[in-house]
Formats: structure tokens, sequence, C-alpha cells
């Protein structure tokens, strides 16, 4: 519904407090209320160095904290002397494409600063109505101060920033990390922030089967109980904000939140979908549950009563939601997807994997060992977007199919030769397992639930799920 101009201007005064309380708007403002009285002090640095004229996106799920992210960086800005006039935002959320250039160009703004220039934060863009990318694009060619502002637009819709990325090209600076990605907390921020005395130890993608692991191994082995609690409690709240203040109470995940993500799911992210709300629990149930091997749609279809292509069109909406991620099989000549094969399918995070069965205990929970592979996928997933790899960009993480038709979890350029390989488990039996990565011309990290061994230094090493993650995530 396209808006009027009396109601944008009330909705900008509404929405922009620090335009007449800079000093004041952040000790009193919802989000940012909510988010200290979660009680850990966390901040998102995914819009740390912005840089002045360029254009960014910031992707990621819904209720990750993208809001909280953008209004934490507006009091940063405001404290760094940007002035409070010169910042606007927007919540897109409902409305007509046709408006973005209305707002920017015809709806009244309090001055801007001479001297100074624009920051637009224009939040969940992805959900306005229409061809907003073209006008944010026509925009950056004809507006003279659209083309000189700071511009921020955060989206929850993969489909929709993957277009607007290929629209804008050259129109967004010449700024560094133009893409940007919220995703859930990873392992090393949750242990931190519940036993801050923990040694700031970290190690590059690359490092995790070196002789500067093999110290920092050791050197976490005083820690190891404290650690193995604190991955087995990951592996059930996950790193959304509200489930991670949860953990840290020692209180459930409040319904309220996992009924959120179900209709996040279910209303936003299967909105194009005709799947009941029973189908849709039982298709998630059974996608999560079958995250361990590659993506068997057919078989999914059958099991349910669906068509294959049903199955296909919501794997793809749950990963324009950015819900889950795949994990192509590797070609074995080159740093690329195998052609004709299923990626294996793993969720961003546990809750989302969890869903299902918490909202009815009747339905099969996910076992640990494959919570604890997946986690261990998004913590190198987290680690390479730390160092700039888009999310959005080319396959970088695959699986490996050995010629022995076996399996090999993660293999990555970025991790060098090293492959790593998911065994949860506590006892000598991991040796047996670590065979087929042996065999297959890596080195090997076994990402087992207690279990250290680095004495075989040219073979795998077993190492606890925990310390890997520790070491190697954000």
């Amino acid at each position: 519904m396209a808006t009027t101009l009396g109601q944008m201007a009330i909705e900008l005064s509404n929405s922009n407090p620090w335009w007449r309380e800079s000093d004041t708007w952040a000790s009193k403002d919802t989000d940012l209320l909510r988010a200290r009285n979660q009680g850990f002090g966390y901040e998102a640095d995914c819009l740390d160095d912005l840089e002045s004229g360029c254009l960014y996106l910031l992707r990621g799920p819904r209720r990750v904290g993208k809001t909280v992210a953008v209004k934490q960086t507006i009091a940063r800005l405001i404290a760094q002397g940007v002035p409070a006039t010169a910042i606007v935002r927007l919540a897109a959320d409902g409305w007509a494409a046709k408006d973005l250039r209305t707002v920017t160009q015809r709806a009244t703004l309090p001055r801007c600063p001479q001297g100074h220039h624009r920051w637009w934060f224009i939040d969940e863009v992805t959900a306005v109505t229409g061809d907003w990318a073209t006008q944010v694009k026509w925009l950056r060619d004809n507006d003279p101060e659209f083309i000189q502002a700071t511009v921020v637009l955060t989206g929850s819709n993969a489909a929709g920033l993957t277009v607007a990325s290929g629209l804008l090209a050259g129109r967004r600076g010449q700024g560094s990390r133009t893409d940007r990605t919220l995703l859930p907390l990873g392992f090393r921020t949750l242990a931190r922030l519940a036993i801050p005395a923990l040694p700031d130890l970290h190690l590059p993608l690359s490092g995790l089967h070196s002789p500067q692991a093999h110290e920092a191994y050791l050197d976490l082995v005083p820690w190891l109980a404290d650690l193995a609690r604190l991955w087995e409690i990951y592996l059930n709240y996950g790193g959304f904000p509200v489930a991670v203040a949860a953990a840290l109470q020692g209180q459930p995940v409040p319904e309220w939140f996992i009924n959120d993500l179900f209709h996040v799911l279910y209303k936003d992210a299967f909105a194009q979908g005709q799947l009941s709300v029973s189908d849709t629990t039982a298709l998630v149930e059974r996608l999560m549950n079958a995250m361990a091997s590659p993506l068997n749609a057919s078989k999914v279809a059958q099991d349910l009563g669906i068509a294959t292509t049903t199955v296909l069109r919501h794997v793809q909406y749950l990963r324009d939601a950015y819900l889950v991620w795949g994990c192509p099989q590797k070609d074995d000549r080159s740093w690329t997807r195998q052609r004709a094969t299923q990626d294996k399918l793993y969720a961003v995070d546990p809750l989302i994997a969890r869903l299902a069965h918490l909202r009815n205990p009747a339905r099969a929970d996910i076992d640990l060992t494959v919570l604890a592979e997946m986690q261990i996928g998004m913590a190198i997933n987290r680690a390479a977007h730390a160092t700039g790899v888009s999310w959005a960009g080319d396959a970088f993480l695959f699986h490996v199919r050995t010629p022995t038709r076996k399996e090999i979890d993660f293999v990555s350029e970025l991790l060098g030769p090293l492959a790593i390989e998911g065994k949860y488990v506590e006892s000598g039996r991991w040796a047996g397992e670590a065979a087929t990565v042996n065999s297959s011309g890596w080195q090997g990290v076994l990402t087992t639930r207690t279990l250290l061994d680095t004495s075989d230094q040219p073979n795998a090493w077993a190492v606890p799920a925990a310390f890997v993650a520790y070491l190697a995530d954000t």
C-alpha cells in the first residue's frame, strides 16, 4: 500500500527519536532496552567500519537482531560525531517500492548540517512490495544527495538481495565488505559470555591441524569440562540472542520465541507455498532429520505424500530466508560443486533444526551427533565470513565422496589440506573412524565429544568439537 506524505512524516518522526533527543533516545528505545535486558551486553560487529558514501547490504534471518544492530550503529555514529539529524532510519516492511523514491525526494526531513551527508538505514527492504531494487538504483544514479549518502539496506530474502546486488553493481562505492551478513551468535561468543576467564586463543581455519593448534588444544585441556558442557548447551539452544539469554540464565527458550520462529518459517519463508501447518511441520521435521546426508528430495516427497517439486520449492524458500544452507559435493578436480549431485542441507541454528520437536515433543528431535556436525559447519561459515567471504557468493565449503563411496563432511580451500569430519564419540573407537580420512590424502581433524589425541602428526587428530568451535568460530 502506498504511503501518503503525511503518514510518512509521522512514521519518520516516530522511528527517528534521535532527531529530538540525540543524547537520551537510546536509553528509552524499546529494541535496545530489550537487548540490554537480555543481560549479556552483546553487540554485533556486522556494521562496524562503514565507509562514507558506500551502499551496504546486510542480510540474515529474521529475529537474529538486524534492527538492534542498526540502532546500535546509529547510537555509535552519533557518539562519534555524526549529526543526529543526518541519520534517517526507515522501517520499510510493508511499504511500496515507489515510496522509497518519495521519502528520499519529497518527505520532510530535518536539515542535514552543512558539510555532512545523509546516512540512510532502510530496514527489511526485501519486504517492500514491488521492484524496490530498481527504485534504489534510480536514486543512486539520479538523486545528487542519495548518490553521496551512506546507505544500509537490511533484508531477510536472498532472492531479492541477489537481484539488488546485480542492479546496484557500480553504485555501491569502493568500500570494503559492502555485503554483510548477520548470523546467530557463534560458540566462541557464547562461551566467553558464560566464562570470561577462558583463554583468548584463536586459530585460522587453515591452522586447525598444525603445531600451533596442538599447543592451543593442550592449553584448553583445563577447560574441557566447561567447554564440553557449554557446547552441548549450545547444540540445544543455538545462537539467536533470545535463546542465548535463556541459556546463560539456565532457563528454557521462551515458548513465544519458538512460536515466532515458526511464524517466520510458515508465514514469511513459506508465504508463497500452499502447505498446511501440519504439512509444513512434517516437511521441516523430515528435512532436518536428514541433514547428515545429501538431500534426496524424491524420497522426502514420497514419504510425505507431496510432489518432489513442492519439496524443492520449499527448500529454496528456506535458503532464501537464510534458515538453511547447502554443502555441495566437491568436484574431483576443482573447488566447485560436482555436477548432478545433491547438497547436504543444514540449518543455520539448532532452534531451526529442532523447531518441529520444540513445538511438538512427539516429533523426532535431532541427534546430538548431527547437531554437532551442523554447528561445526556453521563455525567454518562464520569464520569465513569474518574474513570477508560473502554468504551470497559461490560455494566455498564442500563435502567429499571418496573412491570407496565414503563421505567426508567438510573441506574448503580456506581449510587448505585439512578435512573436518564429525565423529561425536568419547572413546578410542575414533581411530577406526579416521581410516577414511587417512586414506583420502587429506589431513584430518575428527571432532569428538571429549576425546583429544594429537599424537599422530601426519594422520588424523581427534579434537573435541568444543575446542575446534571455540578456536575457529566468532
